[in-house]
């Protein structure tokens, strides 16, 4: 069941990134839109008490979120993209833990407080 709902959330997540990389102007700016969002939501469903069930964090954390986001396309765009692409990579991780921390904390983690 497990592997049936990764590959659900994981096919309309994969439909949504190709939607949003053609309705965008440029592949960079659809790189940062979905992986900077995927990386939001990922740390929502991790810590949220809604989405703690196995089923739902094979649907939206291992099949929507891992089929949204493209780590693939972030390596191509770095080898075909102009000098300064380390940067962009390097700017595109950074802000990727920061959205995932900051899913994190709309979704009610508050570990943070307690240090």
């Amino acid at each position: 069941m497990l592997i049936l709902l990764a590959f659900i959330g994981g096919s309309i997540g994969s439909a949504l990134r190709f939607l949003i990389s053609q309705s965008v102007e440029t592949q960079p700016l659809g790189l940062w839109i979905v992986n900077l969002s995927g990386a939001l939501i990922l740390g929502f469903v991790h810590v949220s008490p809604r989405t703690k069930s196995r089923n739902l964090q094979a649907l939206l954390a291992t099949g929507f979120a891992g089929g949204f986001t493209t780590v693939s396309a972030l390596v191509t765009f770095a080898i075909l993209s102009p000098s300064g692409s380390v940067l962009v990579v390097a700017e595109q991780v950074a802000l990727g833990i920061l959205a995932y921390w900051l899913g994190r904390i709309i979704g009610g983690d508050r570990t943070w407080l307690k240090s």
